[in-house]
């Protein structure tokens, strides 16, 4: 450890040592916040930037300051758990960790960058047999969903720290698992707005794409039924399918597997359904009965866990238009058969959905998906 000997009179070290800096940067920001029909969207006002230093002559002279034997402190990473909503960097490290304890199945790759830039992380479980089919599993498309990535990890949990003992229904399929498929606007959630559902891109002065009107299947129909053209709009669309770099992720990752996608899980809350294509139109898509009963089943093994019930049906049936979706994509473009939305908990306390109803959501979904993938396999 080396030391900066300073000669200048007592008087002068005196103010120095109260003026020391661990961090050199701070950065202040005004925070304004507005209503809009997502919820309250909070704008940055401007802010002041420098040097955290005393000013004149002695802020000239301090540039770096070493203390003998000062260590400077670690950032603990809190460790996952399913009693809180956890930020990025939690569940990052917790995906990180898995790969390094279960190196023989577990795998993380980057797989996009958001638009601010951010890691899109996947973990990989697999027993990288080569007659695999595999999964996709998505949480926090739409990032005010904090329930869908606390299910996301728990999932990842059971499978990894279970998975030679669990049946060969699960362990015959490579699962590929996103928990924060829009980490921008997950990171805003926690920071800024907690009711933002879009991506943090910027057109036209306004931000946001809702990432789940963005693909291309069904992009653009039914006007402003299903999305909206306005870039000031909840259900904005994006200027083209596949313009933002999350969907695009998506895209890459699933055209360019060299293991045929069998299911695609993409969860959401907070209306407990059990959703399918079609979402872009009333007609039902084809094998409409198969999905239904492997709706159906989900339901019946989310019952018999928690009591809660879940309804089954397709997107248009059970909410609305929604044109642009992940799964008309993944069933119509990518022929993944077995394509599902599923919608989690709440409907009493919506985007909310205290922590304490966090296990119990966790366990009914680990159920369905379980029972589910021996369904998918009876084919």
């Amino acid at each position: 450890m080396s030391v900066v000997v300073d000669s200048r009179p007592r008087k002068v070290r005196s103010v120095l040592r109260k003026n020391i800096v661990v961090e050199g940067e701070y950065e202040d920001k005004d925070i304004e916040t507005d209503k809009t029909e997502s919820g309250t969207q909070t704008r940055l006002g401007k802010g002041s930037k420098g040097k955290c230093s005393p000013s004149g002559m002695i802020q000239k002279c301090i540039k770096q300051i070493i203390i003998p034997n000062h260590k400077p402190k670690k950032r603990k990473i809190k460790l996952m758990d399913w009693k809180k909503y956890h930020r990025l960097n939690v569940i990052y490290a917790f995906i990180d960790d898995l790969e390094r304890d279960y190196p023989a199945i577990c795998t993380v790759t980057t797989i996009g960058k958001s638009v601010e830039g951010r890691d899109i992380k996947m973990l990989k479980i697999s027993n990288s047999n080569a007659s695999n089919t595999a999964v996709w599993i998505d949480g926090s498309i739409h990032p005010r969903e904090w329930i869908t990535t606390a299910v996301v990890t728990y999932i990842a949990d059971v499978l990894v720290k279970n998975f030679h003992n669990l049946s060969n229904s699960i362990t015959n399929k490579d699962w590929h698992i996103v928990p924060v498929l829009n980490p921008d606007g997950y990171e805003y959630t926690h920071t800024h707005d907690r009711m933002w559902r879009k991506n943090r891109a910027c057109y036209e002065g306004e931000y946001g794409v809702d990432l789940n009107r963005n693909f291309s299947y069904g992009w653009g129909n039914n006007g402003d039924e299903g999305s909206s053209e306005e870039p000031n709009n909840v259900f904005y669309r994006g200027p083209a399918p596949f313009s933002e770099p999350e969907t695009a992720a998506v895209r890459d990752t699933i055209l360019g597997s060299t293991s045929p996608f069998k299911v695609f899980l993409s969860f959401h809350s907070y209306f407990e359904l059990i959703i399918f294509p079609w979402g872009f139109k009333k007609e039902p898509c084809p094998n409409y009965l198969r999905l239904l009963e492997g709706g159906a089943i989900m339901a019946r093994a989310i019952y018999n866990a928690t009591g809660m019930t879940y309804k089954v049906g397709s997107t248009k049936d059970m909410t609305y238009y929604a044109c642009g979706t992940s799964i008309d994509w993944s069933y119509a473009i990518a022929k993944i058969p077995y394509s599902y939305m599923i919608e989690l908990r709440g409907k009493k306390h919506k985007f909310r959905l205290p922590k304490d109803k966090i296990a119990e959501t966790c366990v009914e979904i680990w159920s369905a998906v379980e029972h589910f993938m021996d369904y998918v396999d009876q084919e």
